[in-house]
């Protein structure tokens, strides 16, 4: 679960498995670096992943794939003003395995598939549906997808435990599916259970063609989550306890995003606009825009850089860490999590992708139709604002534009090797 809260999207949207219409093998690894603002330790991901794509027969594709993701760093225990004190190791690894059958028709595709992924305090199963059909003209593209998680956490046995009498799970605490006791100790406190998770999402895509050079696209996006979604690890200082942190069962989210392309045949170019809203039952609404350009440089290299923004409000029970201590818990839930917490994100990035194509019938290498060199590389500027109201702030370190006071809060890069064959 931890590692699972932590990994940041840019890492999923790294290296995302594609759908393709023919033979392919694709192999991306993806490290992330984060160094935790305000010297609360920091944060390292590599990200393996290898996707394989065959055609069986002419109307039909198998993608199958693998991905790891190799955590380790320090962060804060307990959220609270003295954050520093309470920073601690962990490391931790995740395994994901996938596998997905495709049907194409002459203007429509249909595809289903599921994922399964395991970590030591999570587990997760998702079986997804998707379909895509192009209407009369091939101008406008329709396509919808569902997926739902059958998702497992470990959790300490806090039986009938009140909010602010929770335990949290340790390093220690070896997540078994039964009841037991860590290390041998004697202690009934050292018993640990799983919650289940259930995650519906849903997606619906429009493409429209706008000209031979630039086109629109729409999505929308909702989802429903239901069960246990607090970090079974993460404490709280409430007052005078330190409990685990407590958050709603039941989160339903939606989000809207229209996205613009246009080619500029002249400077062999491309620009990509993008803007996305998001709002959620547990007060998070966020807005997130982005401006990319891509680049032909000669025939085989195409460069691309990107700006991105993105800022949301804190959730209804979110606190800055000095006011949960002085004043108590809005309400029955508490929480330290920086996803929601109030904050502004600035990504700036490029992509450097090398392309050979075989050419009178000579192979690339003597074995592949096509061969692409992806490297990627995003900086991130990550600061967090005042949930409260800062001037009734004597403690000083929330305050409305708290940056980490380094010039570079973390960067992502990225290689991979696509080959079509």
């Amino acid at each position: 679960m931890q590692l699972r809260a932590i990994i940041s999207v840019a890492l999923v949207a790294a290296a995302s498995a594609p759908a393709w219409a023919d033979d392919a093998v694709d192999f991306t690894t993806v490290w992330y670096q984060e160094q935790r603002q305000g010297g609360q330790g920091g944060l390292t991901v590599v990200h393996p992943q290898l996707d394989i794509g065959a055609d069986l027969g002419e109307k039909a594709t198998l993608d199958i794939g693998y991905s790891a993701d190799a955590v380790t760093g320090a962060t804060a225990t307990v959220y609270t003003v003295d954050a520093v004190s309470t920073a601690t190791p962990f490391d931790d690894l995740r395994h994901e395995a996938s596998l997905g059958l495709a049907l194409h028709g002459k203007r429509s595709t249909f595809g289903i598939g599921g994922t399964a992924g395991m970590e030591r305090d999570y587990l997760s199963l998702t079986i997804s549906g998707s379909g895509s059909i192009d209407l009369p003209g091939r101008n406008t593209n329709i396509a919808l997808s569902y997926t739902h998680n059958f998702d497992q956490t470990c959790d300490k046995d806090n039986a009938d435990l009140g909010p602010l009498e929770r335990r949290a799970l340790t390093g220690f605490d070896a997540c078994t599916k039964e009841s037991y006791l860590v290390r041998g100790v004697d202690d009934a406190t050292a018993m640990t259970v799983w919650h289940d998770l259930s995650i519906d999402t849903t997606q619906a895509t429009v493409t429209q063609n706008l000209s031979p050079t630039s086109n629109v696209q729409l999505s929308l996006f909702g989802q429903v989550l239901n069960g246990f979604q607090s970090n079974p690890y993460r404490r709280v200082r409430v007052g005078p306890n330190e409990p685990q942190e407590h958050i709603p069962d039941i989160r339903a989210r939606g989000a809207a995003a229209v996205r613009w392309n246009k080619f500029f045949p002249g400077v062999r170019g491309a620009v990509h606009a993008s803007v996305r809203g998001y709002s959620d039952t547990w007060g998070v609404n966020g807005g997130t825009a982005e401006l990319a350009w891509s680049q032909y440089a000669g025939s085989s290299l195409l460069l691309k850089v990107r700006a991105r923004i993105h800022q949301q409000t804190p959730a209804t029970f979110f606190k800055d860490a000095f006011f949960y201590e002085t004043e108590s818990a809005a309400g029955e839930y508490f929480t330290g999590d920086r996803e929601l917490s109030p904050v502004r994100n600035i990504v700036v990035g490029g992509k450097m992708t090398l392309i050979s194509v075989a050419e009178d019938d000579h192979e690339v290498w003597g074995l592949f139709d096509k061969l692409q060199l992806n490297l990627k590389a995003d900086l991130y500027l990550l600061h967090e604002l005042a949930a409260d109201d800062p001037g009734a702030n004597p403690a000083g370190r929330d305050r409305q534009f708290l940056s980490s006071g380094q010039a570079l809060d973390a960067f992502v890069l990225g290689v991979g090797l696509l080959a079509n064959y």
